[in-house]
């Protein structure tokens, strides 16, 4: 469910809410009370509990396994005939491999299908992804028929709880409304202000009026979103500024610094120059750097360990500490704007180096250091899935996404008649041996 009201100005939750499939409608068999009546229901009774499940706002509603398998399979369908209708990924124009598909478009509308959250569909489909996965394993059974178990008992239970109230049987899962998470103020006590208003106001009209505007607004915010691409971030490069342009190409040109030039030829003619590198003192057999005394890097002779991957973030501290077209300067206000820019308005700006080359680090780079963007909480839900259909479409990987089949080997279990017969023999054979002695 969405997160209470946050009072920072730069909250990560800013703009939970504002999104029209954050919460998807109310759509059931049952019956609830109002949210408005909810809200504004008596603070003082003769009862610490609700009288129905009417009053208290609540369902009983559960996600049977039929249901989580149409989620997945509607999910895989989407994905092929999406995929079918893109261009070949490896043929993009633009420098970056994309499999021309977008797993956040396909939950959305899974989600808007089956009137749940984004989040749970993208937690189910994730979660049937890795039970297809299991399934490739010999030694690993999936109980189908005690979940199977598990669904029809849930489901006399929520039958009998209805009947005892006289209401009516949601029947299907159903997402809990805002309200009641106690999400909505109390209208009662929303302003300790008092606001007059005329009695030639009509109130019925200006809610109308409200929730048309309410409506426009979503159906924009839909037409204007931007859904996330899959891509390959492995060969998509950050944004860096000139800063970090300058340093990088700083490090080019320095680059042949230690080398020694020799020159030939006369004097009063051109010379010819050769550049000869320093020469590397040898370095004893058995000593560091190689390492398991000199066995190698992956026992491969002469051959030392992988460098390690230096990572840093670019920062004009003297443009934080003194912010053009602002009247305050100094380390506080750098610490500020530090604070809030982080993970928001930097896209990076960060270089690597390895090996003695600097360059622009990658979005996977980015995404593994500490200045990393916000986590986009959807993306991380279904981000093994997501993994699993990149390495199909860009690697051919076979049988790491999408249904698979059940290859489990029920273990042999010995027979009891056998086993009673072979106690008989052992002791048959032990009375044998003692009428001998």
């Amino acid at each position: 469910g969405p997160s209470p009201p946050s009072h920072s100005k730069h909250s990560r939750h800013e703009n939970d809410g504002r999104d029209s499939y954050w919460r998807p409608p109310w759509k059931s068999r049952a019956d609830i009370i109002s949210a408005e009546d909810f809200a504004n229901r008596p603070r003082v009774t003769f009862s610490e509990h609700f009288a129905s499940l009417h009053d208290a706002m609540a369902t009983l509603t559960w996600m049977t396994q039929n249901e989580k398998d149409g989620i997945y399979q509607m999910y895989c369908d989407l994905m092929t005939v999406m995929a079918e209708k893109g261009e070949d990924p490896k043929k993009d124009s633009w420098g970056v491999l994309t499999t021309n598909t977008s797993h956040e478009y396909i939950v959305r509308v899974i989600a808007q299908h089956y009137n749940i959250t984004t989040s749970r569909a993208a937690g189910v489909i994730q979660l049937q992804h890795n039970e297809e996965q299991l399934k490739k394993d010999p030694n690993f059974k999936i109980r189908h028929d005690l979940q199977a178990f598990v669904d029809g008992r849930v489901r006399d239970s929520h039958r009998e709880v209805y009947q005892s109230y006289g209401e009516k049987d949601p029947m299907a899962f159903a997402e809990d409304p805002v309200a009641s998470a106690g999400f909505l103020a109390r209208e009662d006590v929303g302003s300790a202000a008092v606001v007059g208003a005329s009695d030639l106001v009509d109130i019925d009209a200006l809610v109308k009026k409200v929730k048309r505007m309410e409506r426009d607004e979503a159906s924009m915010r839909i037409k204007n979103h931007i859904y996330v691409e899959d891509v390959d971030d492995r060969t998509r490069k950050v944004k860096v500024d000139k800063e970090a342009k300058r340093l990088e190409k700083s490090k080019k040109a320095l680059a042949g610094l230690y080398d020694l030039t020799k020159a030939s030829g006369d004097g009063g003619e051109e010379k010819d120059t050769a550049t000869i590198k320093t020469k590397v003192p040898p370095i004893p057999e058995g000593a560091l750097p190689y390492p398991d005394n000199n066995v190698g890097y992956q026992e491969t002779p002469k051959t030392r360990r992988p460098r390690w991957k230096f990572a840093a973030q670019i920062i004009n501290t003297h443009t934080l500490e003194n912010p053009p077209g602002s009247s305050q300067h100094g380390k506080r206000v750098a610490k500020r704007t530090k604070a809030r820019r982080h993970g928001r308005i930097v896209d990076g700006n960060t270089l690597i180096e390895k090996d003695g080359e600097v360059r622009v680090a990658t979005v996977a780079e980015l995404e593994q250091t500490s200045w990393k963007h916000v986590r986009n909480e959807s993306e991380f839900m279904f981000k093994g899935v997501k993994a699993a259909w990149m390495r199909r479409q860009l690697e051919q990987e076979v049988g790491g996404w999408g249904r698979q089949e059940e290859i489990y080997n029920e273990p042999e279990v010995e027979d009891e008649s056998e086993g009673e017969e072979t106690a008989e023999n052992e002791g048959e054979a032990e009375g044998s041996d003692d009428n001998e002695k």
